[in-house]
């Protein structure tokens, strides 16, 4: 049960990763030609006021502090499997007496 949730959830956050990458990646497209006042043409021209090139700017920030947290949280648990690993393994030389000099 645990484990198709955990499955589930990566690959929803794979596939939302995935479209994130892609529309990142597709050129953008201008409206050169001009809409009357259709409601289509309201949503054009608001379109048009949203500063795209700040909100890239902005996610590509975001995108590159969140990646940043996750390596260094990588590399803490890393560091501490490692010294769980060495203290069984210290731990069972000392009971089978075997140990060797440090």
């Amino acid at each position: 049960m645990l484990y198709s949730f955990i499955l589930e959830l990566v690959i929803f956050v794979g596939l939302g990763a995935l479209i994130l990458i892609l529309s990142r990646a597709l050129p953008r497209i201008e409206d050169e030609t001009t809409v009357g006042r259709s409601r289509k043409g309201r949503l054009s021209r608001l379109a048009k006021k949203i500063p795209l090139d700040k909100l890239d700017d902005s996610l590509n920030l975001v995108t590159h502090k969140a990646l940043r947290k996750i390596k260094i949280m990588i590399m803490k648990a890393d560091n501490l499997v490692t010294e769980k690993l060495k203290n069984i393994h210290s731990d069972s030389n000392k009971k089978q007496g075997t140990g060797l000099p440090t």
